[in-house]
């Protein structure tokens, strides 16, 4: 799963792993000043090339991706969409820069998950600085809705397996009483399968089967995704209550 990187860490504390792809070693030293200015620490990786650019994505896992568009070996958009095929990264925070700017690649940009698009006379660190914050809220964001995502698919997935079992331990339950009361129907003298124990004992075998059933309501799957209510001790330890049995003897 692509959030699973960013699962185990936390992002007020840990360090920013930031991807810079910039050909230019004064635009790069730059970007460094500028990442060395934000409120958290910075691990920094370079890549001059759309080549050692893939390679990087390949071998680590980054937080935020900034792009310079214009590279000896491709563009800015083929890097932003190496970034989206990327198992790893492809939820990390990305930032285009470019030297001018380009309203159709900017559009473009911004289609294709990126989060900003910056020309390199606007990128003052105040401007910098915006520009991070919001390709990180975007990129919590979309791991947060991956996560729901997974997670619903999985619960689903266990319910309509159970669904499916609950529906073939029934069946034959049924069947059986739907013989038995047309037997029973249909009897001139009192066929053995007509036998009213029997089908009282059928219905009994349905009623411990939906005993059994209302044990199992399902709240381990629904755990991580919502918050378990508070139930005061004395509840917690007094057994829940059942409605009588419908197929209870009465002695008359």
């Amino acid at each position: 799963m692509p959030a699973a990187a960013h699962s185990n860490r936390d992002p007020q504390t840990s360090a920013l792993r930031v991807l810079i792809l910039e050909d230019e070693r004064f635009d790069r030293h730059r970007l460094a000043r500028l990442c060395s200015g934000l409120a958290r620490p910075c691990t920094l990786t370079n890549a001059a090339t759309l080549a050692d650019f893939t390679t990087a994505l390949e071998s680590g896992t980054f937080d935020l991706v900034i792009l310079d568009y214009h590279l000896p070996d491709g563009t800015g958009l083929d890097a932003l969409e190496q970034v989206r095929m990327s198992a790893r990264n492809c939820t990390a925070g990305i930032i285009m820069i470019t030297g001018q700017g380009h309203d159709a690649i900017a559009r473009r940009a911004r289609e294709d998950g990126c989060s900003d698009y910056l020309t390199k006379d606007e990128l003052t660190a105040p401007a910098f600085q915006r520009a991070v914050a919001n390709a990180l809220q975007k990129s919590e964001l979309t791991v947060e809705l991956e996560t729901q995502t997974f997670a619903r698919a999985e619960v689903e997935a266990v319910l309509a397996h159970f669904a499916g079992q609950c529906a073939r331990d029934i069946k034959p339950m049924l069947s059986r009483m739907m013989r038995q009361l047309r037997a029973l129907r249909r009897a001139g003298g009192a066929p053995p399968d007509a036998d009213p124990a029997l089908i009282e004992e059928s219905c009994m075998a349905m009623w411990q089967f939906l005993q059994q059933l209302e044990q199992h309501q399902g709240n381990a799957l629904f755990a991580d995704l919502a918050p378990t209510p508070q139930v005061p001790a004395s509840d917690r330890l007094r057994p829940p209550r059942k409605p009588p049995s419908p197929f209870t003897r009465i002695n008359h």
